[in-house]
């Protein structure tokens, strides 16, 4: 949900700016099936944890950790793209916690109850989880970790990462290039 408010915020800025919603039709990224199959990967994996699959839940963590490097191929055959440099660098600083983590993205207690979240605390608590885990003494890199908290007002109290966080920024500034650009004809007069 945080990624929806994003790209209508972002959408919002862009049109404020005078940007042209229409160019985000024109949008020429390579490997977009990479980045589907990495967020479909993701998504499977969390339906078929709900439904106590016990290959998921045993092995879900590889799958986690191979959808995220799916992710860096796509985003680096885009590199040259505006944001771009930092959704890589959000996702590797991501993908570097994960993968040091045995495949699950820690999660600091204390930010999610300043939230809201204690619903989710507990259910991580009850290692009910398959991407996801809280963070303690055998933690590494706990920041690079989900320790930032956003609370309420936020439409979407959520506790994020400092890689989510470049992410969204990237996602943004990629988002205002896009809708702001000026199609080579427009640039002639």
């Amino acid at each position: 949900m945080l990624y929806l408010y994003l790209l209508i915020f972002s959408i919002a800025v862009g049109i404020i700016r005078k940007g042209k919603y229409q160019n985000l039709t024109q949008i020429s990224l390579q490997k977009v099936e990479l980045i589907l199959a990495a967020f479909l990967i993701q998504v499977i994996l969390v339906f078929l944890a709900s439904r106590q699959i016990k290959l998921i839940i045993h092995y879900g963590n590889f799958l986690f950790i191979f959808s995220y490097l799916i992710l860096l191929i796509a985003v680096w055959y885009n590199y040259e793209l505006k944001g771009m440099n930092l959704i890589f660098l959000g996702i590797l600083l991501n993908f570097i916690v994960i993968f040091f983590n045995g495949g699950h993205m820690p999660v600091l207690m204390e930010s999610l109850n300043q939230v809201g979240l204690d619903s989710f605390a507990r259910s991580l608590q009850d290692g009910d989880s398959i991407t996801h885990i809280l963070i303690n003494h055998k933690t590494l890199f706990k920041f690079l970790a989900d320790v930032i908290p956003l609370p309420p007002p936020f439409p979407d109290p959520s506790v994020i990462s400092i890689g989510d966080f470049l992410m969204f920024c990237g996602i943004f500034i990629f988002i205002q290039e896009v809708m702001t650009a000026k199609k080579e004809e427009e640039k002639e007069f």
